[in-house]
């Protein structure tokens, strides 16, 4: 299904202006009735880095999308991953005015913003700062960036583990 959406959005929203797609992670909004948006990184071809706010509108023939709004990373100041020691999905963007997200799980979230990094550091070498994050997962190690995203859950899914079995001993 990923790999549907993403062709598609590719065919319809980035490829017609030569954009090249990098992430895209599905996001929740607070006014959502059936619909699905998407927060898309990508490339243009004069290099420019943008992140992509796309909306899925559905006819009742085939699916199409629609960007909602776009911003250039160059403008990013902050992102906010509200709370590195819990297991959140929600996060803030900081450009001119504050964006507040919340994705499917927490190691999309996490995917979406190693990608905004790593973007950052080739294209721009720009300042931003990057908060309440788990250190370990954002910038990443041997165990967590090699192995991608399913290192990352598994990883969460162990240490919740330890903390249940911690528990139950304390008891």
């Amino acid at each position: 299904m990923a790999a549907l959406l993403r062709k598609e959005l590719k065919k319809e929203i980035f490829h017609p202006n030569g954009d090249r797609l990098f992430a895209v992670i599905e996001v929740i909004t607070a006014t959502q009735e059936d619909e699905k948006f998407y927060l898309c990184s990508s490339v243009t071809n004069c290099k420019e880095v943008q992140i992509t706010f796309v909306k899925n509108v559905t006819s009742s023939q085939n699916e199409q999308f629609e960007k909602i709004n776009m911003w250039y990373l160059e403008d990013l100041k902050l992102v906010d991953g509200k709370e590195a020691d819990q297991d959140n999905p929600h996060f803030d963007m900081h450009f001119d005015k504050v964006y507040n997200w919340k994705t499917s799980s927490t190691a999309s979230k996490y995917t979406f913003v190693r990608c905004l990094q790593e973007l950052n550091h080739h294209y721009l070498r720009k300042k931003i700062t990057f908060v309440n994050f788990d250190i370990d997962y954002l910038i990443g190690n041997s165990t967590t960036m090699n192995r991608g995203d399913c290192m990352l859950g598994l990883n969460m899914c162990v240490l919740y583990i330890c903390n249940c079995m911690c528990l139950s001993l304390c008891r």
